[in-house]
């Protein structure tokens, strides 16, 4: 059985890990879409957005509710991917656990 301080030391050195993992993971860059493509979304692994492009052939449509459709699933997509990569960057340090509070 192992001491408190070794537990201790494990605990540090996951958690110094969990930080890597996460900063790397926020430099990460995934894209959402909606409209085929007319509207797209990214965002980073912290699950923040970060740039939004829209085809200009859809403003010139002139549906704005459509519009606001389309950013509002394309941002939805991108925050999904950036959980699942957040996700997946997690799972090499908690060997497919799913640990609850590390997200």
């Amino acid at each position: 059985m192992k001491g408190f301080g070794e537990i201790m030391k494990q605990a540090q050195r996951m958690k110094a890990e969990l930080n890597r993992i996460q900063e790397e993971a926020a430099a990460k860059r995934v894209d959402g879409s909606a409209g085929g493509g007319m509207v797209t979304v990214t965002a980073d692994g912290r699950g923040e957005i970060v740039a939004v492009k829209i085809d200009p052939e859809l403003i010139q449509g002139g549906d704005l509710e459509m519009l606001q459709d389309l950013v509002v699933a394309a941002a939805n997509d991108a925050l999904r991917r950036a959980r699942e990569l957040l996700t997946a960057e997690m799972g090499r340090l908690t060997g497919g656990l799913n640990l609850p509070g590390l997200m």
